[in-house]
């Protein structure tokens, strides 16, 4: 298949891989734990809060003094966490690295959890998930999850919720923790202005103190749903969703699957822009886009129109999905999915960050690292014929939907 990237274990037993490009004068380093939505049971956003927590107060820097270290250096520190891990990265000039792999380890292996800090984050938390339910167009993208997956830990939402949120202990955040911030569980990436050797050096240094263990993480695999949701809420808009199949991460049908969501509408040329905004007039935003997931994955068109319009812009979808399943995509259009695939690859990993992140998921979700090369190779090996026929079985007429907004019926 291609060309694998050779991570490195160090001496205290942590996984790592660094690429060195020492034309940039930055090095942005993430640490990745194996810690996300998909494996929490009742106590759900509770990957999200400790996300937070750890940024509160360490046994050594207040969150004044965390962020001051990285940023009173012109850098940048941050975090998120979605379904299948969390990340925690900073990016500095290479001069001051070292001072990035002091602080992150400083709050993945001596946050205090402080419980008065404790109980001002979690109203935090809740304003975030206030703000997040607020907006039609993510509650879509949320019930677009579960239209696929029902209500099961992939279509959960990794803030959590209200409920969930509040009834989250201290002796919750501490029990989590232990479990899953373990040697076992994290993954180490690094790109940029750095010599690898001492990059080892750091790592054997500053994270001398993560816990022994690995983590048994038995994720539920779970079968497509394809519900129909309606989610009522005052909305100018109605916002639709439709689902059908994807493909899960890190797999050549991926691949397929990608150059199916650009032509049919990743972008501004692509066949759902051109029909329901160009030619009809009846929406501002369309796109179709992937769900990735390292077991399963799914494909989501979005888009957002007056109440009026909503019968005859869903036609207009299914009209152009049946005819994808029985006559394809032009050549042209094929053509021109690919090239915006693969450029838009490349362009993308323009910076360190964001090729940070890609070594990063794919070294902790799937122990190996491929090149950016193998996959651009293997990428323009696809021809025509092989995605038609990808196309057929992709499109076998089982979708579900999702409407947000005033809900007639």
């Amino acid at each position: 298949m291609g060309e694998n990237l050779e991570i490195s274990i160090s001496k205290n037993g942590i996984r790592y891989f660094v690429e060195e490009n020492h034309t940039f004068p930055s090095v942005s380093l993430g640490v990745f734990v194996k810690s996300g939505s998909r494996y929490e049971t009742d106590k759900l956003g509770i990957a999200h809060f400790i996300e937070h927590m750890v940024f509160k107060e360490t046994k050594k820097r207040s969150s004044f003094e965390i962020s001051k270290a990285i940023e009173g250096l012109g850098g940048e520190i941050n975090a998120y966490t979605s379904s299948e891990y969390s990340l925690f990265y900073v990016k500095l000039l290479q001069k001051d690295i070292e001072v990035g792999f002091d602080v992150l380890s400083d709050i993945l292996t001596n946050p205090t959890f402080n419980k008065e800090l404790l109980e001002k984050e979690r109203e935090v938390i809740l304003e975030e998930i206030y703000e997040f339910y607020d907006d039609p167009q993510d509650i879509c993208q949320t019930e677009a999850l579960r239209s696929l997956w029902g209500d099961s830990p992939l279509s959960r939402n990794p803030l959590g919720t209200e409920e969930s949120v509040r009834s989250i202990t201290y002796e919750d955040i501490v029990s989590y923790f232990e479990n899953f911030f373990v040697k076992g569980n994290i993954f180490i990436s690094a790109v940029g202005d750095i010599d690898r050797l001492k990059a080892e050096e750091l790592v054997e240094r500053y994270f001398k103190d993560f816990k022994e263990g690995n983590k048994d993480i038995n994720a539920e695999t779970v079968s497509y749903k394809f519900l129909d949701i309606n989610y009522p809420k005052e909305t100018a808009q109605l916002h639709l969703a439709i689902t059908l199949k994807g493909e899960k991460s890190f797999t050549h049908e991926s691949y397929l699957h990608s150059i199916f969501t650009v032509a049919l509408g990743g972008n501004m040329s692509s066949r759902l822009f051109q029909k329901l905004r160009e030619e009809h007039g009846l929406v501002y935003t369309i796109y179709a886009y992937p769900v990735r997931l390292v077991d399963t994955g799914g494909t989501v068109i979005y888009a957002s129109t007056l109440p009026k319009y909503e019968k005859v812009a869903k036609e207009i979808i299914f009209e152009e999905l049946n005819s994808v399943k029985e006559k394809g995509f032009t050549h042209d259009e094929f053509v021109n999915a690919k090239n915006y695939l693969l450029g838009s690859m490349i362009l993308g990993l323009e910076s360190t960050s964001s090729r940070m992140q890609k070594n990063g998921v794919s070294g902790l979700m799937q122990g190996y690292i491929r090149s950016v090369e193998a996959i651009i190779k293997e990428i323009e090996g696809i021809e025509k014929d092989e995605f038609d026929s990808y196309l057929k079985n992709l499109l076998d007429g089982t979708y579900g939907t999702v409407r947000v907004g005033k809900i007639d019926g």
